[in-house]
């Protein structure tokens, strides 16, 4: 019995340090202290959904959602369901493809515009206060370990 009480605590230590716990647990805290930043701004997007709005904000003309799928590496249905809700709330606009009526173009309104310009800053700022706590050296080699992940799990 002992033992498997010791295999079990095991698993779970190892678990809990494994990549997967600890870039999710990383992600989920991030995600949660910029939604609690963009509350506190009184701007009504969250976290989840900025990479869609910038995708769209940095491209020189309207996207497909096809489009922002690939380039986020996101399936089309959760891209449209924020995609939906960000055009409901003012930000995004949708248009139908001149040439192909089955495709939606996506670009931003006015207030997306302003939004994303704001947003910016807020991410600037976030990024300032955790790059506050690591040297220069220990931030370019932590970000070149998270970019040598990247590549070994594309492989």
């Amino acid at each position: 019995m002992s033992a498997n009480i010791d295999s079990w605590q095991n698993l779970r230590e190892e678990l809990k340090n494994s990549l997967q716990f600890k870039l999710g647990a990383v992600t989920k805290t991030v995600f949660k202290k910029m939604n609690a930043e963009l509350v506190n701004e009184g701007i009504p997007v969250l976290a989840e959904q900025l990479p869609i709005l910038m995708v769209v904000y940095f491209q020189e003309q309207a996207r497909t959602q096809q489009d922002i799928a690939n380039i986020l590496q996101k399936d089309k249905a959760g891209i449209q369901r924020s995609v939906q809700t960000l055009h409901k709330d003012g930000f995004l606009k949708i248009e139908s493809d001149i040439e192909d009526k089955r495709k939606n173009m996506i670009s931003l309104t006015p207030s997306g515009k302003f939004v994303c310009e704001r947003i910016q800053s807020l991410a600037i700022a976030f990024n300032s206060q955790i790059m506050e706590h690591f040297t220069e050296q220990e931030w370019t080699t932590f970000l070149g370990y998270l970019d040598r992940v990247v590549k070994i799990v594309d492989k």
